[in-house]
């Protein structure tokens, strides 16, 4: 049930592509409808009353569930189909094995339980080299609980909100559940606050934004959150209710001739980088150049390119950039392609990364603290309106499989209003924090 939802989307969004922002050419794939599971458990309850030894791909149904499963193996127990009945087993060829897959287990057993008038009390998950037997005790008690408490949400019997995370910007779910998010003003709003966090919150009365942001330190405890953590907690619920900004410290920037602010994008899908973006100020004024592998042959081309410019300003300029991605780009292509350590080097030693200098020092009232947010408070706008990074991944898949350049051109100038978007949050630290 849970997983038709998170894999699928809300009805009325499952064909809209979420990064495209328009609708997709449907699988053929199809979600079965509940006639054809009826029909499909109908015929694997068949093969189970002839005894088959294995019953492959079998789908389950009594009641209120469904599941499907990889295999049924027919052991010699006494049943109502006879003296023999069945456990349910999954192949994976997987490392780990998660809790997820585990309580899908617990749920094939559960039905096959009804079906076969018996307690099915173990299932199989069988990998290239091993079986592994799990005995449902341990996790059967916790899965029936959360099929109780998905029957009284199916009834509206309690209302819920999701964990709005940084994991949700490439989810199918993701705008239906900000909104739900925002207008309950849910704790997992605040950067930092995930599921584990607000359970703990919410058991201390402390259940939305408005209510944390009115608390005290003294008056809630965390497990395994700092003081400085909780603290930040605190602060950024107040920031969103007021909408006002907090500024805690201060801080200095490096000054020198020339100011880079670099922004690099890879391709995923073919494991190279395409772009190294530069917004270069040099005297006041500043001027956009970008260093582009238009193939992954002319990635080491572009890298060297860039080299041979950083080389060029003789250690007189720092390189600002977001997160931690780019000088762990910048360290791989140099290995990967044997160039030069000493420009590496001052590249690593000329950089500062803005955005912990954000998390330690500002608290804006938003909710996540990615560069399009933090620059859209600060007023910028992108002249190309996509929706984040990950369209450009899109739009150079475009131009690199369909030869298609007006997407290479548009993702080039995302990247140079991402460039220009770093130099206004630069200014922005400036200001408020040197």
């Amino acid at each position: 049930m849970l997983l038709q939802l998170s894999k699928y989307g809300p009805e009325h969004k499952r064909d809209f592509h979420p990064i495209l922002g328009k609708y997709r050419h449907k699988s053929s794939k199809k979600q079965p409808g509940k006639d054809e599971i009826i029909a499909y458990s109908a015929k694997t309850i068949r093969k189970m009353e002839q005894g088959d030894a294995q019953i492959h791909q079998a789908w389950l149904s009594i009641d209120n569930y469904s599941a499907k499963v990889d295999r049924l193996i027919r052991i010699d127990k006494d049943s109502n189909l006879g003296s023999y009945s069945y456990i349910p087993a999954f192949l994976r060829n997987t490392k780990h094995i998660r809790k997820p897959l585990i309580m899908e287990g617990v749920l094939n057993t559960i039905i096959l339980s009804k079906i076969q008038g018996i307690k099915v009390d173990q299932f199989q998950i069988q990998r290239k080299d091993e079986t592994l037997t799990y005995d449902v005790a341990e996790y059967e008690e916790e899965l029936l609980s959360d099929l109780e408490r998905i029957e009284k949400i199916l009834k509206n019997e309690i209302k819920i909100s999701p964990n709005y995370t940084r994991n949700c910007r490439v989810c199918e779910w993701r705008k239906h559940c900000k909104q739900i998010a925002e207008e309950r003003l849910d704790l997992t709003l605040i950067s930092g606050i995930g599921k584990r966090i607000r359970k703990q919150l919410i058991d201390q009365n402390i259940d939305d934004v408005p209510s944390l942001s009115q608390a005290t330190e003294d008056t809630f405890v965390l497990e395994n959150v700092s003081q400085a953590d909780k603290e930040y907690f605190l602060l950024q619920a107040q920031s969103l209710m007021d909408k006002k900004e907090r500024i805690r410290g201060k801080t200095t920037l490096p000054e020198k001739k020339y100011e880079l602010f670099v922004d690099l994008e890879g391709s995923s899908h073919h494991d190279f980088v395409w772009i190294i973006g530069c917004l270069v100020r040099v005297n006041g004024k500043h001027y956009y150049k970008h260093f582009l592998a238009e193939t992954p042959k002319k990635e080491k081309e572009m890298m060297s390119s860039f080299l041979n410019y950083i080389k060029s300003l003789e250690n007189d300029y720092v390189l600002y950039h977001w997160s931690l991605a780019e000088p762990q780009y910048f360290t791989n292509l140099t290995k990967k392609y044997n160039l030069s350590q000493i420009e590496l080097n001052g590249i690593l030693e000329n950089s500062v990364d803005l955005f912990p200098i954000f998390k330690e020092k500002i608290i804006l009232p938003i909710y996540t603290y990615t560069l399009k947010e933090v620059a859209k408070w600060l007023g910028f706008e992108w002249f190309e309106p996509l929706v984040d990074g990950a369209t450009s991944i899109v739009l150079f898949d475009n131009w690199y499989l369909h030869n298609d350049r007006k997407s290479l051109d548009r993702a080039i100038t995302y990247n140079d209003d991402d460039c220009k978007a770093l130099m206004i949050v630069k200014d922005y630290v400036s200001k408020v924090l040197t």
